[in-house]
């Protein structure tokens, strides 16, 4: 067994910071959703629980945010909806001590849904995630994935679990080992991965650096998923030039929309990632925090050569992991350098020096102005 099943290192502590964050917004604003009767959370590698070293894994940080927001909504009158557990693990030991953990700490009581441990391969797991959740109504789904290994991860299942409609996931992969393992000699489960990617070699691009290889994945799988999925990257740094990867995937703008606020609470300089506070080296992130919008104004400058509505402005600039205030900060620059012009769409009121990139209005379909260059 890998030590980093047993023990809790720095890079693991902020994954599960990640995801602590995000389903706390997840449940939070799910909650508030009238048509949403019931949330389905699986962790299909859940592991113990805690670590050897006190950490805590994923199941315990799913428990707890359930059990906070369940308490919050009754204290404030809120609608208290039903959130369904799966936590699976191959090995029986684990599940039957994370069992014990919940009850030792009073984790889970059946008023908060159903909760459910399951011993499968991750195969059998996944097929069964997409059955129960295409089967479910008026529900949403986050599955969670952290693989042992990611000889078994394919992007078809990532796409199955997707194409219910209705779900949200989080992967992470062991970057730097597969990074490694390409400039080495791609072995059969990295050439497997890929090949279901892009199945012509030939198209995969060299990787010169492990965040090069992060951007390719990425890429690839936005490529092979298409454009109605939203894809993205939260980038663990453990060591100088020692790069692991959260990828994000979702057919929901919103829930995008939040993931990329999580990141950026998280990375307040670029929201791109983490990096270990004891590398002697500048972090890769450790810019300084008004260069962050210098790739989206690069964008922006290209893509409103053509004149796009705001609704298409919001979408894109999630599309390249910025959030809709950088979007207004560096609209806002360009229009006072006098390098974009900003047109009221006919009929439609609008407010000086407002650009409408938020979820409100691309939820209602409103679009209330065109913004090109000059």
């Amino acid at each position: 067994m890998k030590q980093s099943q047993t023990t809790m290192f720095p890079h693991s502590d902020v994954k599960v910071r990640l995801l602590e964050t995000y389903i706390k917004k997840y449940l939070n604003i799910l909650s508030r959703a009238y048509y949403i009767e019931k949330v389905q959370l699986y962790d299909l590698f859940c592991g113990e629980g805690v670590y050897d070293n006190g950490g805590e894994g994923s199941p315990i940080i799913f428990l707890k945010a359930i059990k906070n927001v369940y308490y919050r909504n009754l204290a404030e009158n809120q609608k208290i909806i039903k959130v369904d557990c799966v936590f699976n693990d191959l090995d029986p030991l684990k599940t039957k001590k994370l069992q014990s953990i919940i009850a030792e700490k009073k984790l889970h009581y059946p008023i908060f849904g159903d909760l459910r441990f399951r011993n499968e391969d991750y195969r059998s797991a996944v097929s069964k995630v997409v059955d129960q959740v295409s089967e479910s109504k008026n529900s949403k789904a986050f599955v969670f994935i952290d693989p042992y290994g990611y000889r078994d991860v394919k992007a078809s299942q990532i796409k199955s679990i997707l194409d219910t409609g209705k779900s949200e996931v989080l992967l992470f992969l062991p970057t730097q080992f597969m990074f490694r393992f390409e400039k080495k000699g791609s072995p059969e489960a990295l050439l497997s991965f890929i090949n279901e990617l892009v199945p012509d070699s030939k198209y995969w691009p060299k990787s010169h650096t492990g965040i090069d290889f992060i951007e390719n994945l990425k890429l690839a799988f936005r490529q092979f998923l298409g454009s109605k999925y939203f894809v993205d990257t939260f980038i663990i740094t453990r060591d100088t030039n020692q790069y692991f990867c959260l990828f994000f995937f979702t057919s929901h703008i919103y829930g995008f929309d939040k993931m990329l606020e999580t990141k950026w609470e998280l990375d307040m300089e670029e929201g791109r990632g983490w990096a270990y506070k004891s590398i002697e080296a500048p972090s890769l992130f450790n810019s300084l925090i008004g260069s962050r919008t210098n790739k989206l104004e690069s964008f922006y400058l290209e893509y409103l050569k053509s004149a796009r509505t705001n609704r298409e402005i919001y979408e894109e600039t999630l599309h390249q992991g910025f959030r809709p205030t950088h979007g207004g900060e560096v609209l806002k620059s360009l229009l006072e350098r006098g390098k974009i012009k900003v047109t009221p769409i006919a009929g439609q009121k609008t407010r000086k020096g407002s650009f409408y990139i938020n979820y409100a209005e691309f939820k209602e379909n409103s679009d209330k102005i065109f913004v090109q260059l000059i």
